[in-house]
């Protein structure tokens, strides 16, 4: 695999030279710092923007064509690293080798169609539409009640401090969405081209120079642009612990999230040691959440601690019944403390589960894409150095780190009353 990465003042390509798949992926990146009131827009826009174009300005027609293109793969999300927000829309088809030879130009073109001339009129986005995309944006942020483990989780950030940006809602909101009109999206989406920073991650076995030609041809981004957004969010201290309990009707199964905040990490501790301290916590069958908790006292159906590095927090979420809570949130208090006391043996175990993600990092193009934009966004060491880096964790980091944990929220979501 061959990586090269090609600055051309407005974005970057970066090329992944792999002939390990069957198929060409390209995936444009859209990040800008992360701003609560444009979280519900940016969903909105590249869902839109993947709808429909001017020339495929109906559904059928844009998967008209897509079919035409040997069933080309098209899709867009949005995702959120400490500071940052990031949307993406990605195109999967196969290899000029497997199809036709023109397959590679005419499946960017139809990527340069989708982002560069979208479906507008005098006013703004088509109406058609830019309405019937509203009610699916609609639908994901009402889906939420629907999804009580994920719900627990962003309503336990917004207790611990709604003003954080780890608390932001991914879904969007809907007093937001009322605010939106197909003018003022066409005003944003002229925004985002002008002011997002901009990385086109192109991987498969292709032919750099004649990708470079059509993107420099036809890529109409010329602003530029200065990356001076600051990743990571860190904290030097917290207020008391906040305990809070809500209720939802129906729910049988209660939602347990306790979010700890890492006080004044260093750069190596967030890279290698948080995710040994997480795996060894309860990021296994093996872990001490897992045994102790669920298996030993029988207080949970699911248990596990989990991180975000970019956020400088740890969460820990379980399924449990509601009379349980109080002795389910002592024992987890109990067991982050015993992990001063973390053994070798532990901390090696760990260190084999994570190095053998690594190791499966590249098997699949997602993993690729992630893999690079963590060096381009976050300066992320090459996975030689990671492995090196992980096996010079030792206890007396564990330690350490186990020191810097600070418990902010224990929040539990509990079933209300099924009547009206």
């Amino acid at each position: 695999m061959e990586y090269d990465k090609i600055n051309l003042g407005a974005y970057n390509l970066h090329f992944i030279k792999t002939e390990r798949f069957k198929t060409t992926t390209i995936s444009v990146n859209f990040r800008e710092k992360i701003e609560k009131e444009n979280i519900t827009k940016r969903n909105f826009l590249f869902e839109l923007l993947t709808t429909t174009s001017l020339k495929y300005n109906t559904e059928r027609l844009l998967q008209r064509e897509l079919e035409n293109l040997y069933s080309l793969s098209l899709s867009s999300s949005s995702i959120k690293f400490g500071n940052i927000i990031n949307n993406y829309i990605d195109i999967k088809f196969l290899n000029n080798k497997y199809s036709d030879e023109d397959l590679l130009t005419n499946s960017i073109n139809l990527l340069f169609e989708l982002i560069f001339n979208p479906n507008v009129d005098e006013i703004g986005f088509n109406e058609k539409v830019f309405n019937e995309t509203k009610d699916i944006i609609a639908i994901s942020i009402n889906s939420l009640y629907e999804k009580p483990a994920t719900y627990a989780n962003i309503r336990a950030l917004e207790v611990m401090d709604e003003n954080d940006p780890v608390s932001y809602n991914m879904f969007g909101y809907k007093s937001d969405l009322d605010k939106i009109d197909r003018k003022n999206l066409y005003e944003y989406y002229k925004e985002v081209l002008k002011k997002d920073i901009i990385d086109v991650f192109i991987i498969g076995d292709v032919d750099k120079n004649q990708v470079i030609d059509l993107f420099k041809e036809k890529f109409k981004i010329n602003t530029m642009k200065m990356d001076k957004i600051t990743p990571y969010i860190t904290y030097s201290s917290i207020d008391k612990c906040i305990s809070y309990k809500e209720s939802i009707r129906g729910l049988k199964q209660a939602k347990l999230s306790v979010i700890c905040k890492i006080i004044n990490i260093t750069d190596f501790e967030r890279r290698y040691v948080m995710p040994i301290y997480a795996s060894i916590l309860g990021g296994s069958a093996n872990s001490k959440l897992f045994m102790n908790v669920r298996e030993k006292m029988s207080l949970a159906y699911t248990i596990n601690a989990s991180t975000k590095s970019p956020n400088s927090i740890l969460m820990i979420n379980a399924g449990i019944d509601k009379e349980n809570y109080e002795k389910v949130v002592e024992i987890i208090k109990k067991e982050i403390k015993s992990m001063k006391k973390v053994t070798d043996e532990e901390i090696n175990s760990a260190k084999s589960e994570i190095i053998s993600t690594l190791d499966s990092l590249f098997d699949n193009p997602a993993g690729i894409i992630n893999y690079y934009f963590g060096i381009e966004v976050f300066n992320s060491d090459d996975i030689d150095v990671k492995k090196e880096s992980y096996m010079k964790v030792n206890k007396k980091d564990i330690i350490n780190f186990s020191n810097k944990i600070k418990i902010a929220t224990t929040y539990m979501l509990e079933g209300g009353n099924n009547e009206e």
